[in-house]
């Protein structure tokens, strides 16, 4: 049989405990949050900036090219729900 004992000279303090429980707490948030998801969203929050950075520069143009590009990203989408994929 084998009994734990705890060392009365070396506390625990406050401070000591509430930074490990924040430190856990963090860490547990920065692994749900980083995933797959958030590199998605991360992704097409440059593509906005960078389409946004376009309409500054070029202007008129930049919204116009989109525009063409998204025509064909609909029409696929359309394709592909006339077959049932």
């Amino acid at each position: 049989m084998t009994t734990t004992t705890t060392n009365p000279t070396q506390k625990s303090s406050f401070l000591r405990t509430g930074l490990r429980t924040i430190s856990d707490a963090a860490r547990t948030m920065f692994s749900a949050v980083v995933g797959p998801e958030l590199y998605v969203l991360l992704g097409i929050l440059a593509l906005v900036v960078a389409w946004g950075l376009a309409i500054a520069t070029w202007g008129y143009p930049a919204l116009i090219i989109v525009a063409l590009f998204l025509v064909f990203v609909i029409f696929a989408g359309l394709m592909l729900i006339t077959v049932g994929k």
